[in-house]
This record gives C-alpha cells, structure tokens and sequence, in this order.
C-alpha cells in the first residue's frame, strides 16, 4: 500500500510549482497592481462616506458625463471617473476584472506602454462617447436626451482599451479573436443598454486598437481577415452567442435606452397585477398602458416566463452547433433571426397584419417613441440572417439536404403535433375560457403561446383562459414546443445523431471497409466530411460527392485488390441513372488503365511520392540536406513526438490550432479542401501526428498521417496536414518526416506516401481532353503562387520517393468543362467572385508551400 506521505508529496509539488509561477507572474505586473490598489481604495473611500455634502460633491468633482464635461467644464472628470467603481456589489467584479485585463495587457505591452495606453484610452474613449452624445442631441434622440445628466463611474472603459491596445502584441488568432468578440460584447452592450458607460467603453475599444497599431508599429490598413472555416465558425459562434445575450443585457436594464432596447424589450415578462390593470384602465379608454396591461396579464403565469426565455436558450444552442460545425445550429439560427425579425417587424408596424382600430394607433405610437431604433431593431436580426445564409459553405455539405429537410420536418411536425393537442383539449375544455371558445377562436388564438411575450404587447384580447385545464392548455402548449425543438436540435448536433443516422450508419460501414484493406494510399480520406457513400451490391464502397451535377470519386474505390474496376463501373451506371456526370478523381494507374480499355478517357492530375521505409536509410550524398535537418533541429533541442490530436496537452493543441491559422492568414485565398485536410480531420483517432516541441514546451511544426489498413493492421501512412510556425527552423518539415520514416521502417510497415501534389503534375499533351487541359492548366498557374504546390512536389523529392501518377478518369468529353470546374468548386468550396478575379489575373513568384 502506498503511504499517504508519498502521494501527498506530488500534490505538494505541484501547489507549490503553481504558487511560485502564479507569484512571478504577479511580480511582472506592477502597473496593474498599482491602478488596481487606487481603484480600490478610491472606491471604498467614495462608498464609506455618509450620503452627504461632501459624497455629492465628491461624485460630483469624480465622475464623467456630457453635462459634467460641456457644461461644467470639469474636463479632468474625463480621466478620474475610471478609478472609483459605481456600486459597492461591483467591487470585487471589477477588481477582478482590472486584475485580469490590464495584468493581460501589460504582459505583452510593457510596463510604460500600458501606463500610458490606460490614460490615453480614456481620455479619446470618452471623449468619442462624449462626440457620439452630442450628435445623438443635434439628432433629438430620446436616448441622448435621458442620459446627458448622467455621472458616469466605470473602470472598464479603461481596461476595455488596454486589451485592445494590447491585442496588437499577440500572436494572429488571439489577437483576431480579441478584436472579433470584444468588439461584439462591447456591441452588444452599446446597441442593447445604450448606457453612456457603454458607449464610452465602445469608444475606449476603438482607441485601443489604434493605439495599439502603432505601438506595435504594424501598417495601418482595412483587410479581409483570413481565417480557417473551423476558426470562421468559432468566431460566428461567438458573434451569435453574444448577441443571443443582447435581450438578456435589456431584460436585466429595463430602464436602457439602447438601439436594440426595442427587440430587447419584446423579451422582458412584465407580468401585471389586477391592481396595477385598475391602474392603468380606470379612465374607461383604451389607452396605449391599458391596452398593454389587459393584453399581458392575460398571459401571466410560468408558461409566459418559460417561452421568453427558451428561445434565447435554442439561440445559444444554435451558436454551439455552429461551433462544431453542424449545419443544423446553422439551421436552427437562421430560422431564429428570421423569426425574431419578422417579429419585430409585425409588432412595429413595418408588416402590419389585420387588426383593430386601437391596435394599429397604437401600434404606431410605439414606432414613433424610437423612431429609427424600431427599424434597427427589426434590420440586425435580418442581417444576422443574412449573414448565417452567405456562411454555409463553412459548414461539412455531408448530407447537409437530408439533415435540413429532416430537422425542418422534425421541427414542423413538433408544431402541429403541439398545436394539435393544444386545440383538442383547449375545445374539450371551451367552457373555461371567457368568453366561450369558438373553433375559430382557438385556431386565430394558437400563434400567440408560441412567441415571447412582449411581442403581443398590442394584441387585442379576445379571450382568456379562466378554469384549470384551458389554464394549464395556455401556459404548457408554447414551453413544450419549444422544449421538443431544442431537444431535437441537441440530437441533430451529436455525431450520431438520429437526424443523420443513415449517413452515420454509412461511415461505420466504410470504416469496416477500410480496415479490412484497401488498394489506394489516399483511401482514407474517404472518411472525411463532405463526402456521401454509395455500396456496391457485392461488396465495396464509393466515396463521392456531387456538385454542379457532377459526381467527383475520392480515389479509387474502396474493395479488396482487384475488383475496382467492376465497382467503379457499377457506380458509373448509378451516377448515370441520377443524371449525374461521372469523375474518377486522383485514382491509381492500375484503375485508370482498366477504365481506359472500357473507354474511358483520362488525364493526369498529381504526382504521387511513395517511400519503401524498409531499407530507407541517411546515407548518401542526395540526402544531405535530410541529416542537416536533423542534426540541426537536435543542436536546438527539438525533439519529435508521435502521438493522437486527443492525447496532445492542451497547450500544444493550442498551438497547433495557431500555426494552422497563421498559415491561412498568410494566404490570398482561403483554406482548400477535398483532398486537402485540415484541423477539423486531425481529430479522428485512427490519424497520427507528428510534431516537433523545442525544450520550451513549444510546438515549431506537424504533420498528420492518414493509415491505410491491411486485415485491421496498419500497413502504411500518407502524409496530410503540414505546417509550421513562421519562426521556426529552416528543415523542420525534413526532420519530421525522416522521423516519421524511421519509425515506420523499425514497425515493418510497407510503405510511407507523401501524398500526391494536385495540379503540380504536367498534363499529357497527347491526351484527348484539351479542354480540361486548359481549365486545369488555369487553376494551376492561378493557385501555384499561393499553395505552391510544384514547389512541394520538389520538396518531397529530397527524400528519394517513387513516383506514382494520379489521375482523372471520365465517361463523357463533352463533361469536361463542367468536370473542371466543379474540382475548382471541391477545393476552394468558399472562394468569392472577388477572390476569383484576383487569383486568376495574378502573375506572382511562387510561395513554397508548407503543406500538401
């Protein structure tokens, strides 16, 4: 048994290693623990004053605000009302929140730096704050005109600046996501609550990223930010969580004057009283109060409650399945937005629907009481919309039509069954409402129950529910459709979810395939995303996907050596009973000589290298460049690792994610796919990494290694994913792939392949395609510059590779037009028109690519 002494002894260790970095940490911030030490004391000071003279005064001479400032010309206000926190609950939070932020900030700044960031953003912060009050004023917005009297106390504003500053002194994807979602909270909070804290801290947020430019001296300059599609859907995700939080900022300050106040607002559950009824209608008209208060009391109860808060709950789960890629969150978001904005429209008066006399006046005087507000309202959910829509080349095409027309029917069918129910009882229970319910009735009453409260505001009353059953029918019938939609929501996200079982039932049984052998070293690419499956009747499988009604293989057919021809034939003749143009893409020389004799045309698409690691050895004058590599990255300490994406520590994932997005980053066009992987396929278990780490605990490079099986042994590994940081050594890439072929000549495998380098391979003049000739010849000259993919297939020939031709084998030369351009489509899935334009009229040196 072990002693108690003995295993308490390594959670000792470990305290104290955490103590003592979390303590040198601390001792490199001193800047922040000072501003941290005066906001707490001033902050204490103010709070323990007697409510007073002196505390008015205080507040007075301390905090900021347009009539402090431009009227009584107190212009130092400006730069003290940081350094006292308003509340004495928002104490600690804030003090955490300096903590946090300027400690942050002044790590990557510098002491002075952040000195003088924190005041510089303060002072031009709120002055824009200030400037966007003033134009709010000449405007006449009831917003600025309720809040110029205002005094203003919030450090925040400083710190917001400060991160933003120093997001310009972190690496690309930090620094990205900073601005991204710091931008959108500080949105948020402007277009929601409107506060002139908020406004200056939006305007602290743009100081800050100015004066972070040119500290860090970075050229100024409006780009089209790059990023990966994983790294475009996290931030999406973020930009949608966030502004499913926008009602809840509203809800929690009901009293907010922001732009969004009025979407906001149709969140809030203002439940009333009969008291507070009597109030409001005692006159005996139909006053705008009166109107609101019979309307809304109508609805009091949990079920009122639950069916406000569950569509913010279905936003934020919607921003989850985007996040992980599933087109059903994006789904999910896009039918949201457009609900909340023809919501917000209707109740605004922009779509006006039959009503009463009253209904419509009063209707109006709300859009009057915002005026523009009501319109941005109704215009940012839309947008949101729009935007998810334009996003959905981001997301896996796998099945996608299945998955929407399954999760929409599933959606539809939840709201006629509930709907159904609800009207059963409701009619078997028509006594208990007053008046007496009518079938008609009933139905023009269903829409209501389903939407938040505050959108029916001005509904006109025609019933209400006053018994039991029509109580519990009225209150239960919204909760549980929304309740059943986010359920099937969730389970349409899961990997194996209901929703998509069929295909998930299909990746299983190519799986099996693959394991039990296959011919092609790029079968396992097959596996991934985007593709769909067809089986052969006696055995055998078909990865493929279609686009623009062609059908495009991925390698050769998955089947035990020798029977691809007699699969590939027999898919042909499927594709051609869907109408669908056949291409054999990337597949062996063996496949494409059977296809030939059957009279299928070909041309030559990749150069495939391959390594026999048995017998692969350093010696040689040819692979002097491999042993400098080597011997190079041992002298600097590097040292390569072979292990899963799962099993890497956190840290080392997180890097792994940053070099992949800086490499993104650096390119013009966007992130290809297809045969190409990314980090989204480095998450399958059966595939390999291998990475280089300095002694720093740094990751400088990675490689990915895709199996190909043999009776469920690995018998080889191709290589996919290959990228390094940009300051890394020069011959990191050589000395993790020697590594990787060592290791596989010591485990007996058969063979190491370096992938095939598409488009990087002449094509065959004698061929009869000229016209694919031509469009293939284009998409390499276009895309060499930017991947640089003949470069990589020069790189590879350091290692003394066979080589092995891929090609593209067709049924139909009339196709080929349409063949090529829907390979274009297949790798660059999210390329723009604008994109487009520049790759193909650019004349441009080569990069060497870092990866295939």
């Amino acid at each position: 048994m072990t002693s108690p002494a003995i295993t308490a002894a390594p959670t000792a260790g470990r305290y104290r290693a955490t103590r003592d970095a979390a303590t040198r940490i601390a001792r490199t911030v001193p800047v922040t623990w000072a501003i941290a030490a005066v906001v707490a004391l001033a902050s204490v000071y103010r709070f323990t004053r007697p409510d007073g003279e002196f505390r008015r005064t205080l507040d007075a001479i301390a905090s900021t605000g347009f009539d402090t400032v431009l009227l009584g010309h107190d212009w130092l206000s400006v730069f003290t009302a940081v350094f006292f926190v308003p509340k004495p609950g928002g104490l600690l939070p804030t003090l955490l929140a300096v903590i946090l932020g300027l400690g942050w900030s002044e790590r990557r700044m510098g002491h002075l730096r952040t000195l003088a960031v924190f005041a510089a953003v303060t002072v031009i912060g709120v002055t824009l704050g200030l400037s966007a009050q003033a134009l709010g004023l000449v405007s006449n917005l009831y917003g600025a005109q309720a809040t110029r009297g205002h005094h203003v106390f919030d450090p925040t504003i400083a710190v917001a600046g400060t991160i933003m500053a120093a997001s310009a002194f972190a690496r690309p994807l930090l620094r990205r996501r900073v601005r991204i979602i710091g931008f959108a909270v500080l949105a948020v909070l402007v277009l929601y609550a409107g506060a002139p804290a908020d406004q200056y801290r939006l305007g602290a947020g743009i100081a800050g990223v100015f004066a972070g430019v040119l500290l860090a001296h970075r050229r100024p300059g409006i780009t089209r930010p790059r990023a990966s599609r994983r790294e475009a859907r996290t931030l999406l995700s973020a930009v949608i969580a966030v502004t499913a939080l926008g009602p809840v900022v509203s809800i929690l300050a009901p009293h907010s004057i922001g732009v969004l106040n009025p979407l906001g607002s149709l969140f809030r559950d203002p439940l009333h009283d009969p008291a507070f009824v009597a109030a409001r209608c005692e006159t005996g008209e139909f006053t705008r109060q009166c109107l609101d208060a019979v309307a809304l009391t109508r609805l009091d109860g949990p079920g009122a409650v639950l069916v406000t808060v569950l569509p913010l709950v279905a936003m934020l789960l919607a921003a989850r399945g985007i996040y992980r890629g599933r087109r059903v969150g994006l789904y999910l978001a896009i039918a949201l937005n457009v609900l909340f904005a023809v919501l917000a429209a209707v109740y605004y008066g922009f779509l006006p629907l039959l009503a009463s006399a009253q209904y419509t006046r009063f209707q109006s005087a709300a859009a009057e009481e915002f005026g523009a507000f009501d319109l941005v309202a109704t215009l940012v959910p839309a947008g949101l919309a729009i935007v998810l829509v334009l996003a959905r080349p981001l997301f896996p095409a796998s099945s996608a039509g299945r998955v929407a027309l399954r999760f929409v029917g599933l959606g539809l069918l939840t709201f006629v069954g509930t709907a159904g129910a609800f009207l059963a009882v409701a009619w078997a229970a028509r006594d208990q409402f007053a008046p007496t319910a009518s079938l008609a009735a009933l139905i023009l009453d269903l829409p209501e129950h389903f939407i938040p409260v505050g959108f029916l505001a001005f509904e006109p009353v025609d019933m209400v529910a006053t018994g039991p059953i029509a109580i519990a029918a009225s209150q239960g019938v919204g909760p549980l459709f929304w309740v059943i939609l986010i359920v099937i929501a969730y389970r349409g996200m899961q990997n194996c979810s209901p929703i998509d079982t069929a295909h998930g039932s299909a990746r299983t049984r190519v799986l099996r395939l693959l394991k039990a052998g296959s011919v092609s070293t790029l079968s396992w690419m097959a596996t991934w995303d985007g593709n769909d499956y067809w089986f052969a009747p006696d055995g055998g499988a078909v990865a493929y996907r279609v686009i623009n009604n062609v059908a495009i293989t991925t390698g050769d057919p998955i089947v035990a050596a020798g029977g691809e021809a007699a699969v590939a034939e027999a898919f042909a003749r499927h594709c051609a009973h869907h109408g669908w143009t056949v291409a054999f893409y990337s597949v062996t020389e063996d496949l494409r000589g059977e296809l030939v004799a059957r009279g299928y045309g070909s041309i030559a698409v990749a150069e495939e290298t391959v390594i026999r690691p048995t017998g692969w050895s350093l010696q040689g004058g040819k692979m002097k460049d491999i042993r400098t590599a080597i011997n190079r990255a041992e002298k600097e300490g590097l040292s390569a690792s072979w292990m899963r994406f799962r099993d890497l520590p956190a840290r080392h994932a997180a890097q792994v994610r940053e070099i992949s997005e800086l490499w993104v980053a650096e390119r013009d066009l966007p992130e290809m796919g297809f045969t190409l992987g990314g980090l989204d396929e480095l998450l399958d278990s059966d595939v390999m990494l291998m990475i280089a780490v300095d002694s720093d605990d740094r990751v400088h490079a990675v490689t990915s290694w895709l199996p190909t099986f043999h009776d469920g042994r690995v018998r080889g590994w191709t290589l996919d994913f290959m990228r390094r940081a940009p300051d890394s050594m020069n011959g990191v890439m050589e000395f993790l792939i020697a590594r990787t072929i060592l290791q596989a000549g010591e485990e007996s495998l058969d063979f190491v392949s370096l992938s095939g380098a598409p488009l990087a391979v002449d094509v065959d003049p004698d061929g009869q395609s000229a016209s694919l000739r031509a469009i293939l010849a284009v998409l390499s000259r276009s895309l060499e510059p930017v991947y640089g993919f003949r470069s990589l297939l020069r790189f590879k020939t350091k290692f003394r590779p066979e080589f092995r031709r891929l090609h593209l084998a067709y049924a139909d030369p009339l196709a080929l037009p349409a063949i090529g351009l829907a390979l274009a489509r297949a790798y660059l899935p999210t390329l723009t028109a604008r994109q487009t334009m520049r790759a193909f009229g650019r004349r441009t040196t080569p990069k060497v690519a870092s990866r295939r």
